[in-house]
């Protein structure tokens, strides 16, 4: 049996148990030549004596039997390197694009994955990264040219010739739903991450999709994530759980179910410091004439997540002097949130209001994160964000469904950061693969809470 240590100095109690699925052994190879140890198995295997699955390069197909991960929510950890976009979103329901980035951001610079990894050393890697073929596989349509299919949908490229210099070539879309933390991101709107950690139950599922296996160099950077990673996956330790209460109009608890989180509606019981208070417009009147009582238990560990309050509600809820003005907000800017921090994760992009209208934004009493359209309250745990997703939901206008997708992840964000827990049909997927007698579309459901159409692909029109 495979097994790794976290630092080579410990003592035998912190090795890890590694199984390692890889059909094509790729990932095998570069494994074996950072010195890490696994045990090979196949689809079948019983992974309860392991204590992490790495599952390598291209390993996932659309008919082909996967290791069965359920696992995860009692103690299995994995790591996922790349895979096709064909697997990631057929199988998986991942919104995907094959664009070959040649440079990438850290969404949370000091996240320990990064160590050692600047700004300057995640662009223009050496050699060719091999996980796309070098020209573009496409139908000529007439009047259209060279075209693909993006969640099946038929739309238009530019060809595309040469993977050199590739840091990432299938970039995954940031879920609206479920517990994902974007470590890197890029692409359009950066609404993509090729370094992606997922969350549910006790344990967690890594997707690596940086092109650091079976590059026709070696790339230093390449290598320094992969130890990184490993040490950190060795390492990791669940964050503390906890409940969320909801107090608001109706429109935001349906929101939140639909983001697969578990929300029970407050009814004026006494709060415990497990739980997370989501506060609503409108939840001033549920919860009226509470402040002191909010106040104790705010001190004593409870947590508070404000969207969309108002002056006067904020006053009537919240201890401290927190003040707020109506202003208009299309956009703010502000550095990434470090590691740590309960808004770890988003970025100006998630908070970018392609419908601009005025917001009470907060402006003085808190932490003010770019123009006060988020917020952290000071002596207390209380986070505002100011945009409520539902109030931009609308299938029929384009600048307010992508608003609504990008506010949807932050919300999504910022209750996990919080230690809310919430599910998908992940796991499951990744080990049942699809039956060409039952044909699925994935990516329909699960994973994102609108239906893609042609223009939600921005690569449509915006070339390479």
């Amino acid at each position: 049996m495979g097994r790794v240590q976290v630092r080579k100095e410990q003592d035998k109690s912190t090795e890890q148990r590694v199984a390692l699925f890889d059909p094509k052994g790729e990932t095998a190879a570069l494994l074996k030549s950072l010195g890490v140890q696994c045990q090979v198995v196949d689809a079948s295997a019983d992974l309860s004596a392991y204590d992490l699955l790495i599952v390598g390069k291209s390993a996932l197909t659309l008919r082909e039997a996967a290791p069965d991960i359920s696992r995860v929510r009692e103690g299995l950890k994995v790591v996922v390197f790349e895979q096709t976009s064909e697997a990631l979103e057929k199988r998986l329901g991942f919104r995907v694009e094959e664009y070959g980035l040649r440079q990438v951001f850290p969404r949370v610079p000091d996240h320990p994955l990064l160590a050692g990894l600047n700004v300057e050393r995640l662009h223009d890697w050496r050699g060719e990264a091999t996980l796309l073929s070098s020209q573009l596989k496409y139908e000529m349509r007439p009047r259209y040219g060279p075209t693909v299919r993006w969640c099946d949908i038929p739309v238009t490229r530019v060809w595309r010739c040469g993977n050199r210099g590739n840091v990432a070539s299938v970039l995954i879309e940031k879920p609206a739903r479920g517990d994902f933390l974007p470590i890197l991101d890029g692409g359009y709107n950066l609404q993509y991450s090729p370094l992606l950690e997922y969350r549910e139950g006790r344990r967690m599922v890594l997707f690596c999709q940086l092109d650091v296996t079976g590059r026709t160099e070696s790339e230093p950077a390449a290598e320094m994530l992969v130890q990184n990673l490993l040490r950190y996956v060795m390492a990791w330790k669940p964050p503390a759980r906890r409940n969320a209460i909801y107090a608001g109009e109706a429109a935001g608890k349906l929101h939140l179910e639909a983001a697969g989180f578990s929300v029970a509606s407050f009814d004026n019981e006494s709060l415990s410091s497990d739980q997370v208070l989501v506060v609503g417009p409108g939840g001033g009147g549920d919860l009226s004439g509470r402040s002191a009582g909010l106040g104790k238990w705010l001190n004593s560990g409870g947590h508070m997540l404000a969207i969309g309050l108002g002056q006067e509600e904020a006053a009537a809820l919240l201890p401290s002097k927190v003040r707020l003005k109506n202003a208009e907000h299309i956009a703010a800017y502000f550095e990434p949130p470090g590691w740590g921090s309960p808004l770890v994760g988003v970025g100006p992009a998630d908070v970018h209001n392609r419908d601009p209208r005025e917001l009470p934004l907060v402006s003085s009493g808190a932490k003010i994160i770019g123009n006060g359209v988020l917020a952290e309250a000071e002596g207390a745990n209380v986070v505002f964000c100011q945009m409520a997703p539902w109030q931009f939901e609308d299938a029929q206008q384009s600048n307010l469904k992508r608003t609504h997708r990008r506010a949807s992840f932050l919300v999504a964000r910022l209750l996990a950061n919080l230690g809310v827990a919430s599910s998908t049909p992940l796991l499951e997927r990744f080990h049942r693969p699809l039956d060409a007698a039952q044909p699925e579309k994935r990516w329909l459901d699960g994973l994102y809470l609108d239906q893609p159409e042609e223009w939600d692909d921005p690569y449509r029109f915006f070339r390479w």
